[in-house]
Protein backbone atom coordinates (compact mmCIF):
# COMPACT_ATOMS: atom_id res chain seq x y z
CA UNK A 1 0.00 0.00 0.00
CA UNK A 2 2.74 2.34 1.11
CA UNK A 3 4.78 1.89 -2.34
CA UNK A 4 1.09 2.55 -4.37
CA UNK A 5 0.83 5.70 -2.58
CA UNK A 6 4.49 6.85 -3.55
CA UNK A 7 3.89 6.02 -6.72
CA UNK A 8 0.82 7.81 -7.22
CA UNK A 9 1.76 11.10 -7.51
CA UNK A 10 4.20 10.54 -9.90
CA UNK A 11 1.44 9.59 -12.85
CA UNK A 12 -0.04 13.10 -12.63
CA UNK A 13 3.63 14.69 -13.57
CA UNK A 14 3.58 11.94 -16.50
CA UNK A 15 0.74 12.62 -17.77
CA UNK A 16 1.64 16.42 -17.39
CA UNK A 17 4.82 16.31 -18.80
CA UNK A 18 3.42 14.39 -21.60
CA UNK A 19 0.97 16.55 -22.49
CA UNK A 20 3.02 19.63 -22.03
CA UNK A 21 5.01 17.61 -24.89
CA UNK A 22 2.28 17.04 -27.10
CA UNK A 23 0.86 20.62 -26.94
CA UNK A 24 4.68 21.90 -27.91
CA UNK A 25 5.08 19.41 -30.58
CA UNK A 26 1.17 21.05 -32.06
CA UNK A 27 2.59 24.65 -31.75
CA UNK A 28 6.34 23.71 -33.83
CA UNK A 29 3.96 21.92 -36.50
CA UNK A 30 3.16 25.32 -38.08
CA UNK A 31 6.92 26.41 -38.41
CA UNK A 32 8.10 23.11 -39.55
CA UNK A 33 5.95 23.07 -41.85
CA UNK A 34 6.85 26.55 -43.12
CA UNK A 35 10.13 26.08 -42.94
CA UNK A 36 9.90 22.38 -44.94
CA UNK A 37 8.02 24.60 -47.86
CA UNK A 38 9.71 27.48 -48.23
CA UNK A 39 13.49 26.45 -47.43
CA UNK A 40 14.20 22.78 -47.71
CA UNK A 41 12.02 22.03 -50.58
CA UNK A 42 13.46 24.88 -52.44
CA UNK A 43 16.67 24.15 -51.16
CA UNK A 44 16.87 20.24 -52.42
CA UNK A 45 14.77 21.03 -55.57
CA UNK A 46 18.14 23.25 -56.14
CA UNK A 47 20.30 20.59 -55.35
CA UNK A 48 18.93 18.22 -57.47
CA UNK A 49 18.31 20.33 -60.15
CA UNK A 50 22.52 21.20 -60.18
CA UNK A 51 22.87 17.25 -60.69
CA UNK A 52 20.74 17.18 -63.88
CA UNK A 53 22.01 17.97 -67.72
CA UNK A 54 20.20 19.85 -70.11
CA UNK A 55 18.27 16.47 -70.97
CA UNK A 56 17.87 15.65 -67.30
CA UNK A 57 20.45 13.27 -67.29
CA UNK A 58 22.82 12.76 -64.16
CA UNK A 59 25.98 14.89 -64.46
CA UNK A 60 28.88 17.27 -62.41
CA UNK A 61 29.21 19.11 -64.96
CA UNK A 62 27.84 22.92 -63.34
CA UNK A 63 30.33 21.56 -60.13
CA UNK A 64 33.44 21.11 -62.52
CA UNK A 65 32.63 24.89 -64.36
CA UNK A 66 32.32 26.40 -61.20
CA UNK A 67 35.69 24.85 -59.82
CA UNK A 68 37.41 26.12 -62.89
CA UNK A 69 38.69 29.38 -64.67
CA UNK A 70 37.30 32.43 -63.48
CA UNK A 71 34.37 30.86 -61.69
CA UNK A 72 36.72 29.37 -58.93
CA UNK A 73 38.24 32.80 -58.72
CA UNK A 74 34.98 34.55 -57.83
CA UNK A 75 34.21 31.49 -55.49
CA UNK A 76 37.62 31.84 -53.76
CA UNK A 77 37.02 35.67 -53.93
CA UNK A 78 33.02 35.17 -52.10
CA UNK A 79 34.26 32.49 -49.64
CA UNK A 80 37.29 34.79 -48.48
CA UNK A 81 35.13 37.69 -48.23
CA UNK A 82 32.80 35.99 -46.18
CA UNK A 83 35.17 34.63 -43.44
CA UNK A 84 37.03 38.23 -43.08
CA UNK A 85 33.55 39.86 -42.35
CA UNK A 86 32.34 37.06 -40.04
CA UNK A 87 35.53 36.95 -38.30
CA UNK A 88 35.90 41.15 -38.04
CA UNK A 89 31.79 41.10 -37.03
CA UNK A 90 32.46 38.60 -34.28
CA UNK A 91 35.60 40.44 -33.36
CA UNK A 92 33.51 44.20 -33.33
CA UNK A 93 30.22 42.72 -31.96
CA UNK A 94 31.82 40.79 -29.14
CA UNK A 95 33.46 44.23 -28.31
CA UNK A 96 30.56 46.21 -28.22
CA UNK A 97 28.14 43.89 -27.04
CA UNK A 98 30.32 43.23 -23.41
CA UNK A 99 30.50 47.07 -23.41
CA UNK A 100 26.82 47.61 -23.81
CA UNK A 101 26.11 44.34 -21.34
CA UNK A 102 27.80 46.40 -18.62
CA UNK A 103 25.74 49.41 -18.87
CA UNK A 104 22.73 50.90 -16.98
CA UNK A 105 19.36 49.51 -18.64
CA UNK A 106 18.75 53.01 -19.49
CA UNK A 107 21.99 53.40 -21.13
CA UNK A 108 22.03 49.60 -22.12
CA UNK A 109 18.73 50.40 -24.37
CA UNK A 110 20.19 53.93 -25.76
CA UNK A 111 23.30 52.00 -26.79
CA UNK A 112 21.38 49.07 -28.48
CA UNK A 113 19.71 51.68 -30.19
CA UNK A 114 22.77 53.81 -31.87
CA UNK A 115 23.79 50.27 -33.31
CA UNK A 116 20.34 49.30 -34.73
CA UNK A 117 18.85 52.16 -36.01
CA UNK A 118 21.42 52.84 -38.86
CA UNK A 119 20.28 49.35 -40.58
CA UNK A 120 17.13 50.54 -40.99
CA UNK A 121 18.23 53.22 -42.97
CA UNK A 122 18.52 52.96 -46.64
CA UNK A 123 20.99 50.73 -48.23
CA UNK A 124 21.30 52.90 -51.05
CA UNK A 125 21.54 56.02 -48.44
CA UNK A 126 24.51 53.96 -46.11
CA UNK A 127 26.34 53.11 -48.90
CA UNK A 128 26.51 56.66 -50.19
CA UNK A 129 27.60 57.52 -46.37
CA UNK A 130 30.41 55.12 -46.64
CA UNK A 131 30.98 56.66 -49.94
CA UNK A 132 31.74 59.90 -48.14
CA UNK A 133 33.53 58.98 -45.19
CA UNK A 134 35.79 56.63 -47.08
CA UNK A 135 36.47 58.97 -50.17
CA UNK A 136 40.23 60.53 -51.11
CA UNK A 137 38.45 63.77 -49.54
CA UNK A 138 36.51 62.03 -47.37
CA UNK A 139 36.26 62.06 -43.43
CA UNK A 140 38.90 59.20 -42.55
CA UNK A 141 41.50 60.21 -45.43
CA UNK A 142 41.10 63.47 -44.19
CA UNK A 143 42.22 63.00 -40.68
CA UNK A 144 44.45 60.76 -41.58
CA UNK A 145 46.39 63.24 -44.03
CA UNK A 146 49.39 63.06 -41.74
CA UNK A 147 49.58 59.61 -41.96
CA UNK A 148 52.57 58.15 -44.34
CA UNK A 149 50.73 57.30 -47.87
CA UNK A 150 47.80 58.78 -47.45
CA UNK A 151 45.33 59.26 -48.55
CA UNK A 152 44.45 55.22 -48.65
CA UNK A 153 42.56 53.63 -51.45
CA UNK A 154 39.20 52.44 -49.08
CA UNK A 155 36.52 52.37 -52.16
CA UNK A 156 35.93 49.85 -55.02
CA UNK A 157 38.12 47.25 -54.04
CA UNK A 158 38.21 43.90 -51.20
CA UNK A 159 38.58 46.43 -48.72
CA UNK A 160 35.68 49.06 -49.31
CA UNK A 161 33.36 45.61 -49.67
CA UNK A 162 34.68 44.08 -46.38
CA UNK A 163 33.83 47.50 -44.54
CA UNK A 164 30.65 47.52 -45.64
CA UNK A 165 29.49 44.21 -45.54
CA UNK A 166 30.72 44.04 -41.71
CA UNK A 167 28.55 47.50 -41.42
CA UNK A 168 25.72 45.18 -42.29
CA UNK A 169 26.31 42.38 -40.47
CA UNK A 170 27.76 44.19 -37.20
CA UNK A 171 23.73 44.68 -35.80
CA UNK A 172 22.99 40.91 -35.84
CA UNK A 173 25.86 40.31 -33.96
CA UNK A 174 25.85 42.38 -31.39
CA UNK A 175 21.73 41.58 -31.07
CA UNK A 176 23.38 38.46 -30.58
CA UNK A 177 25.84 38.26 -28.24
CA UNK A 178 24.05 41.03 -26.26
CA UNK A 179 21.05 38.68 -25.25
CA UNK A 180 23.19 36.13 -24.15
CA UNK A 181 25.69 38.16 -21.97
CA UNK A 182 22.79 40.54 -20.45
CA UNK A 183 21.70 36.75 -19.08
CA UNK A 184 25.15 36.50 -17.00
CA UNK A 185 24.94 37.50 -13.98
CA UNK A 186 27.70 39.43 -12.86
CA UNK A 187 27.76 38.47 -9.43
CA UNK A 188 29.06 35.32 -10.79
CA UNK A 189 31.66 37.12 -12.72
CA UNK A 190 33.05 39.35 -8.96
CA UNK A 191 32.74 35.94 -7.08
CA UNK A 192 35.49 34.52 -9.84
CA UNK A 193 37.32 37.80 -9.38
CA UNK A 194 37.29 37.67 -5.61
CA UNK A 195 38.32 33.99 -5.58
CA UNK A 196 41.64 34.69 -7.64
CA UNK A 197 40.23 33.72 -11.61
CA UNK A 198 42.04 35.74 -14.18
CA UNK A 199 40.29 37.65 -16.65
CA UNK A 200 40.32 34.47 -19.39
CA UNK A 201 39.41 31.89 -16.59
CA UNK A 202 36.44 34.21 -15.82
CA UNK A 203 35.65 34.86 -19.62
CA UNK A 204 35.86 30.93 -20.21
Amino acid sequence: MAALTATTPARPRKLLASRKTRVGILYALPVVVYLLVLFVYPIFSTLLLSLKDADGSFTLHWYADALTGVNRSVLFTTLRISAETAALSLVFGFVLAQAISRLKPLWAGLAMLVVVVPHFVSALVRTYGWIIMLGDKGLVNETLAWAPGAPYQLLYNELGVVIGTTSMMLPYTVLLLYGVMRGVDRRLLAAASSMGAGKVTIFR
